[in-house]
């Protein structure tokens, strides 16, 4: 496993913010979907889909999608954790 920094937007109707993850993975593609699902408050398949760019959530009132994602060295992983 290893460890990414994973940078979101989030989208709520005319509202856009960003948001930072700290993400254990087994590659890039994996920690961005983890930190997608981390976001979200409905559960896939009833409230929530996976769309083109991302998830959107509650029927569309959220959609979140990945800025970046870039992997962490082991040895900065704890010092990360403290601020994120």
């Amino acid at each position: 496993m290893k460890n990414f920094v994973v940078k979101l937007n989030i989208q709520t109707g005319e509202y856009e913010k960003n948001c930072t993850k700290l993400i254990v993975a087994d590659n890039q593609e994996d920690a961005g979907n983890q930190a997608m699902l981390s976001e979200c408050h409905g559960d896939l398949g009833e409230s929530a889909e996976w769309t083109e760019s991302g998830i959107s959530d509650l029927f569309w009132e959220f959609h979140y999608s990945v800025y970046s994602v870039t992997e962490v060295k082991p040895e900065h992983y704890e010092i990360l954790k403290l601020y994120i």
